[in-house]
């Protein structure tokens, strides 16, 4: 499997989005996923070092699975 992460996944979107009542912009980015039949999600809120990344694709998510570390950093591993 090749290096699929935050710095080597093609970017789809990338937006700043405020959930109702926030005073926090959302950091919404998706990604492509490995197959390019769907999506990586990763949401963080700056300053909160509060963030979640999900596989939004039937494919990759049966072969891989989403490994975290410190702050934001994320790559998808095989399982």
């Amino acid at each position: 499997m090749k290096e699929w992460n935050e710095k080597t996944a093609t970017v789809l979107l990338d937006e700043d989005r405020y959930p109702r009542g926030a005073n926090h912009p959302t950091r919404h980015i998706e990604y492509a996923c490995l197959c390019g039949k769907g999506k990586i999600v990763h949401e963080r809120v700056p300053g909160f070092d509060d963030y979640w990344t999900k596989i939004k694709c039937t494919v990759c998510k049966k072969k891989y699975e989403i490994r975290s570390g410190c702050g934001y950093i994320w790559e998808l591993v095989e399982k």
